[in-house]
Formats: structure tokens, C-alpha cells, sequence
């Protein structure tokens, strides 16, 4: 008979299999009932005569006793009994129950426990759980609680260390999630005897392979924990019968060194796997970090030759969806117990959704921030603070990886990836890192390889970056990004903590983009005196340039020269650069419109600081340079700064806008800004148009723009103007009629495909945000 104590369930996970059990014992569909106080159901049977025919109060309780489930149904649940009226009332709890426990329930909860057979313990369930073996089956962490099982598991451990890690794994067994990784890992596993599992850090390789490690071992495989290949050769058994099944956990990671020092260990890690492979009933769990398989093989040539570099014993740990992360931060919270303060702090306002839609989110940072020896002390206001601070600054998922996992140019390839801040394309990496390398072979004498780049490239993919091939871009082209948020959230930790690794992105900046991830306005990376100083130096000796990716217009002298200007004012406002504004200034060409360079041109103005030299041309040319600024604005917000620019240079703005050539191009301004409000507005709404009332509204959004500016920019004066921005009824008209036909299409396709019709996704989404307001409501 099983002997489950159901302690690795969490309440809402016995509440459903108590369902199941009962439902095929007495052929019964018992609803049950997430959302809301559950009112004294758990789980109830109706019928046409009484709703409430049959009622099914659940009771979970690990390390309590009868004491407490008795003065819960007597001081709890009775009154409700009373009001619900059930014709049976049938009690399940996880406890042992005697005959005696269960007859002074029965009276006195009579007379809606019509007799002890309908109050169910923990002898009962494993009961009906021989008779059902399916449902047994289905509740796969049921397996782990019991004692028989655990007993016969110790027996097929071969030695201390693998008795010490299956100990490990029955105390966290409860925490864990079962996702479709789980069945992807086994097929690959019993179809290729080897299981590869990697993944960044954090999110749950370990863990995986411990289920399956589980799993194997409860049905006759003998586990072995070993730490390096020697130990796994010496005890891999000749007998063709014998069940084995070796884990080697980071098994490149922790043998890194090893690895590296030792062509033999490379060979006879390759030489045991297909040793494994070949020999029946033997079988190899693996697990590593993506970023140390790359670099093995990248590195030795045994392992990139074996079919351990290949994809086919690989299962790849990305990420998990919604309710799965909302599963596992539920059963930590549920089975750390956490107190109780806390954990309604984690229910308040749904605080539960914002910690599992973080960008940020993995398994470990949920058993971190769960931990009671850290957050016991803490209010509610302070356990927010601390879910916060850990969710947005990630540091030590990614702190032990980064610093010894990978080289030391590795990191320096990371770093340059880092200042780019979005991302980067293959080519301009590639020269920043080159920059970067120069500086570390004369400042910190590096020895360099030729092929350092795709080195480090192979090295860090999938492991902490990821590239994407963009076809459609003519010629093609490669992006570069980091794999998951949380590593530039670490980064950025790491080089707000460091000034010598500031500087040695500073120092060997080659774009201009680059230097964005210091940006004082966004950024909380200090820039030093001396920082801004080589950045100054840089610009003067060209060593900075503009990205070509795109090539065109971004990339002409122009866009360059103010891109400089704005450089310059942005990143090294505490050095003297004048003579270097005053150079860059005097090369802006005045042909043509500055809508691209709009924004770095306001930027330099508004922002130039000391520089008498540069302020004293740019007076001297002020009216040129304002006016065709003007000519090229064609947003609102552009148009307002005007008498912004007039008030920061000395010039008087009513002189100007009363003047006849004033007066003009301002009004000149205004029409730009409004035609392109309607082109805009245009475009944004008339999908939606299906009268004239609805084309006139945007017209009357064109009147308040129109009202703005003309107090924004003529403040002193009556001014009336006729714009001739009017609504062009021919058009709208025309737009109308198709927007009708394509409204009815609509609806005719709807009612056609009605019974059809299932939007899978929305449906999904939907469902899933229900199920996890489910899984979080506390019950009566």
C-alpha cells in the first residue's frame, strides 16, 4: 500500500487531487472553487433539488495534529455547515485519522456527516490512490513524500556524497514545478542516454536534473554523484543489467581548471559519454552554464568534435511562463512559511504580479527573497523594499559566473557589448572590442589572439548573449544583445562600482553610441573629471566616430558635427571644451533641413555652459542659425523652445515676432507644425473614422494645437491668422465608406465562424492571469 504523508503538496495541489480521488471512487464531478472566500466549499457536488447536495471541506495540514483540525471544523466551519444546508458533508484532511478520531467528528457534526466512512484521512487517500494508479501518476511530487520510496532510493545510493544529495533533493522537493521541460528532458534522455541540460544561472538546471535524478532512482537505477570522470569510469558497471545513472552537476564549471590544464581529462570526458551511450542501462545526466559549454568547445578539440557539441542530448532552460513562475514563488512562499505578515503583504494589491512579470525573474532570486533567516526581522514595507532592491539588482545570479567562469577578455567583450546599451550589430562590436583590446595589450600588457573576438564570441553565446540575423537589412546583418535583462542590470552595478573599469570603457570607446549608457540625465554610472577629460581627448583626436550601420544621411558631416556638439555638452560638462564647440560649430552646413539633427542641435544650445568663445559665435550668428531651426521644426514641443533659445542668448523675442520677417517665419512654423499634426493624426485615427463627427474631432485637435502655439509664440500680441487647416469632406467622405464596408465584413465573418471562432491566445492569456489570481486568494 502507498504510504504518502502529502507533505510535498502545497494546499491548493491536495485540494485538487482529494478531488480526483473522490471524483473516481463515486463516479462524482465535484466543482471546486478558486476564486473568492471559499464560504465553507471547498469542493461540492449539486443537484436539481440542492446546490449544495454535497459538500467537501479540505483540510492540509503538515505538522499539526487531530487537536487542530477539530477546533477548526467546530469554530470555523460548523456555522457555515448550518447555513449551506447539505444533505452530505464529507471532511478530507492529509492527517492520520483513527476510527475513534473519526466517529467524534461525526457527532459532532452531526447530522450533516451522515457517517465516519465520509471523513477521509491520510490512510484512506493512499488507499484509494493504489486503486487509482493514473491519478498517482499525474501528481509527480506525491512520489517524493514517501518513506518507502525515500528508503529504497538510500538503499541505491552508492555512497555518502549521493545519500547526502538525494537528502538534498526530498527537503526541496516541494518548491518544485513540473513544466513541459520536464517530459522534453526524459525523452532526450531515454532516446540519447545522455541529458544535457544548460542555462543561465539560476534557473533551475540543477533542480531538473535532481527530478529526474528522483524519478530514475525510484525505479531501480542505482545514482551516482560523481565529480569528476575518473570517479564515474571506476565505478560504471561491466554487468549489461545493471542500471545506472551518473550526474555530474556543472560539470564543466567545476572542473574548469582541470579542463584547461589536462588533455587527458578533455578525452576522457569524451570517451566516457560515448562509453555511456554504447553500453545498455547506463545513463548521464550533465548540467553547465551554456557560456562554459561554448568555451569547451570552442577550446579543446575532443569536446568540439564529440557529439557533446552538437544539440541532441540538449534541453535548454530559457524561461518559464506566467503561472509556472507564479507556482513557484506560491510554493516557496507556502512550504518556507513564510510568516504571515509578509505573506499577505505579497497578496495586497496583487503585489504577486509585479515580482513574477519582472524582467528580472528567476527560481533563484525566488528562493533568495523566500528566505526566512533573511526576511523574519522585516515589516511588510521593508520585505517590499527587499523583493524590490533584489528583482532590480540582480548582482549575485550573475557575480560568480562573470568572475570566474570566463576570462578575462571574455568579460572585457562584455563590457564593450555593455556600452552600447541596446545592443550592437556584429561589425561596430567588432571594432569597439578591437579598441578595447589595444588598451588592455598597452595599459595592462594582455597577451592578444588573433581570433579573440570569435573566441570570446562562441564563448558567451547563449550563455550570456544572443545574436540575431536580420535578412531583410541589405547587406545583412547581425545583432548582438544580452540574454536576459538582469545581466546588464549586474553590469551596470559592476562598473558603477568600479572606476578603472570606467575607464577602460572610456578609453576605448570607439562610437559615439557608446557613450549613451553614460548619460548623466538616464544614468547612475558616475563620470569623473578625469573621465570626461579622455572623452574630450577623443573627440579631438577622432578616435570617436558615428555607427555606419544604416549608411545615408545619419552618417554625413553634418549629423556628425552634432552629434559632437551634443557629445560634448552632454559628457563633459566639467571640462573646458570650447575651443572644440567653437571648431564643430563653424563646420555645421546650413543647406538644407535640420530635421535630423533637430534634437542635438536644441541640445547643444540649451545646455552649453562656459564657453565664451562659442556663445560669442553663436550671438554673432544667432539669427541664421535660429531661423533655420525653424525651418526644419515640424513638432509642437520643438516649436515652444524658440523663445526659449531667444531668452538664453540675450535677443529680444517680441521685437522679432512683431517684425514683418519675424512675424513670417513664425507663422511659417506654426503651418509646418499643423500640417504635420494632420498627416499624423491622419494616420493614427482614420481606421477608426465611420462618421463625420468622428473627422471633425481630429480637426478639432488641430484647432487646439493651432490656439497653443499662436500664445506660445505670439504672446504680446492679438494675433488672428487663417491657416486654411480645414477638413477636407471628399476625402473623409471616401474614407467613411471604406471604413463601413470593412466594419461590415467584420461582422459578417463573425457571425459566420461564431461557432468556430477560438482566439487561442487571448484565451490563454486570459485564463492564465485568472489561474494565477487563483492560486494567490486566501480562503476563509
Amino acid at each position: 500500500m502507498s504510504n504518502y504523508n502529502f507533505s510535498t503538496l502545497n494546499d491548493k495541489e491536495f485540494e485538487q487531487i482529494s478531488k480526483d480521488l473522490l471524483n473516481a471512487k463515486y463516479c462524482l464531478d465535484l466543482q471546486d472553487f478558486k476564486v473568492g472566500k471559499d464560504k465553507g466549499i471547498d469542493l461540492r457536488f449539486s443537484t436539481p433539488k440542492n446546490n449544495n447536495s454535497i459538500v467537501v471541506q479540505v483540510k492540509h495540514y503538515v505538522g499539526s495534529g487531530f487537536a487542530q483540525l477539530k477546533h477548526t471544523l467546530l469554530n470555523k466551519e460548523l456555522d457555515k455547515i448550518r447555513f449551506l444546508k447539505p444533505d452530505r458533508y464529507i471532511i478530507v484532511t492529509s492527517l492520520p485519522l483513527s476510527p475513534s478520531n473519526k466517529d467524534e467528528l461525526r457527532e459532532n457534526l452531526s447530522p450533516f456527516v451522515l457517517t465516519s466512512n465520509d471523513i477521509f484521512g491520510q490512510e484512506d487517500l493512499n488507499g484509494f490512490l493504489d486503486e487509482f494508479g493514473e491519478i498517482e501518476k499525474r501528481y509527480f511530487k506525491l512520489w517524493f513524500s514517501s518513506v518507502n520510496v525515500f528508503n529504497t532510493l538510500i538503499n541505491n545510493a552508492i555512497e555518502g556524497r549521493t545519500r547526502y544529495l538525494l537528502e538534498k533533493i526530498r527537503e526541496k522537493i516541494s518548491f518544485y514545478v513540473v513544466t513541459k521541460k520536464l517530459d522534453d528532458a526524459n525523452q532526450i534522455l531515454q532516446k540519447e542516454k545522455v541529458l544535457l541540460i544548460t542555462g543561465q544561472p539560476g534557473i533551475g538546471k540543477t533542480t531538473l536534473a535532481e527530478i529526474i535524478i528522483f524519478d530514475r532512482a525510484r525505479n531501480g537505477f542505482k545514482i551516482y554523484e560523481v565529480e569528476n570522470i575518473k570517479e564515474a569510469e571506476d565505478v560504471l558497471s561491466s554487468n549489461r543489467e545493471e542500471k545506472q545513472l551518473f550526474y555530474f552537476d556543472d560539470f564543466l564549471g567545476s572542473n574548469y581548471f582541470e579542463i584547461v590544464n589536462s588533455h587527458k581529462t578533455e578525452t576522457q570526458l569524451t570517451s566516457f559519454v560515448e562509453r555511456v551511450r554504447n553500453t545498455p542501462n547506463k545513463y548521464l545526466i550533465l548540467t553547465t552554464r551554456t557560456v562554459i559549454l561554448n568555451l569547451a568547445i570552442e577550446r579543446y578539440e575532443k569536446i568540439s568534435h564529440s557529439k557533446l557539441a552538437s544539440q541532441q542530448f540538449e534541453i535548454k532552460l530559457t524561461d518559464y511562463t506566467k503561472y509556472e513562475k507564479a507556482l513557484i514563488l506560491y510554493n516557496h512562499l507556502y512550504f518556507k512559511g513564510v510568516k504571515e505578515e509578509l505573506y499577505s503583504s505579497i497578496l495586497n494589491d496583487k503585489f504577486y504580479k509585479i515580482i513574477i512579470q519582472h524582467k528580472n525573474y528567476t527560481p533563484r532570486i525566488i528562493e533568495f527573497i523566500t528566505d526566512n533567516s533573511k526576511i523574519e526581522q522585516f515589516t511588510a514595507t521593508l520585505y517590499h523594499q527587499f523583493i524590490l532592491n533584489n528583482l532590480n539588482n540582480p548582482r549575485e545570479i550573475w557575480r560568480y559566473s562573470f568572475n570566474n567562469q570566463i576570462t578575462y577578455l571574455d568579460r572585457c567583450l562584455l563590457l564593450t557589448l555593455f556600452s552600447f546599451e541596446s545592443g550592437s550589430n556584429e561589425t561596430d562590436l567588432i571594432n569597439a572590442f578591437e579598441n578595447r583590446l589595444i588598451y588592455e595589450k598597452e595599459e595592462h600588457n594582455q597577451i592578444i589572439n588573433a581570433n579573440q573576438f570569435n573566441e570570446s564570441i562562441r564563448t558567451l553565446l547563449n550563455g550570456f548573449i544572443n545574436a540575431t540575423l536580420y535578412t531583410f537589412i541589405s547587406p545583412q546583418i547581425r545583432i548582438f544583445n544580452f540574454i536576459n535583462p538582469s545581466l546588464f542590470d549586474f553590469l551596470m552595478g559592476h562598473v558603477s562600482e568600479s572606476f578603472q573599469e570606467r575607464k577602460s570603457i572610456i578609453s576605448s570607446i570607439t562610437y559615439f553610441e557608446q557613450l549613451k549608457v553614460f548619460d548623466q540625465d538616464k544614468s547612475k554610472i558616475p563620470l569623473e573629471k578625469e573621465l570626461q577629460i579622455i572623452i574630450r581627448d577623443r573627440i579631438s583626436q577622432s578616435k570617436i566616430t558615428v555607427s555606419n550601420i544604416f549608411g545615408g544621411y545619419l552618417n554625413n558631416e553634418n549629423n556628425k558635427n552634432a552629434i559632437i556638439l551634443e557629445s560634448l555638452c552632454k559628457y563633459c560638462q566639467q571640462v573646458n571644451i570650447d575651443t572644440l564647440l567653437l571648431e564643430y560649430i563653424q563646420k555645421l552646413d546650413y543647406e538644407g533641413k535640420w530635421s535630423y539633427i533637430l534634437p542635438r542641435i536644441e541640445y547643444f544650445l540649451l545646455n552649453l555652459g562656459d564657453a565664451p568663445q562659442t556663445r560669442k559665435y553663436i550671438k554673432e550668428n544667432f539669427i541664421k542659425l535660429v531661423e533655420r531651426i525653424m525651418a526644419s521644426i515640424d513638432e509642437v514641443e520643438d516649436a515652444k523652445l524658440i523663445p526659449k533659445l531667444f531668452e538664453e542668448f540675450g535677443f529680444d523675442y517680441k521685437d522679432y515676432s512683431e517684425s514683418e520677417s519675424g512675424s513670417n517665419k513664425l507663422i511659417n512654423l506654426i503651418e509646418s507644425v499643423l500640417l504635420n499634426a494632420e498627416d499624423n493624426l491622419k494616420d493614427d485615427k482614420k481606421g477608426n473614422i465611420t462618421d463625420i463627427d468622428g473627422a471633425n474631432e481630429i480637426y478639432d485637435e488641430i484647432a487646439e494645437i493651432e490656439n497653443e502655439l499662436s500664445k506660445e509664440l505670439f504672446p504680446d500680441i492679438a494675433f488672428n491668422h487663417n491657416f486654411g487647416i480645414e477638413i477636407d469632406e471628399a476625402y473623409w467622405a471616401e474614407i467613411i465608406d471604406e471604413n463601413k464596408m470593412k466594419q461590415w465584413e467584420n461582422e459578417s465573418d463573425d457571425y459566420r465562424n461564431n461557432s468556430y471562432y477560438k482566439n487561442e491566445s487571448i484565451l490563454d492569456s486570459f485564463n492564465e492571469d485568472l489561474a494565477i489570481d487563483d492560486l494567490f486568494v486566501k480562503s476563509d
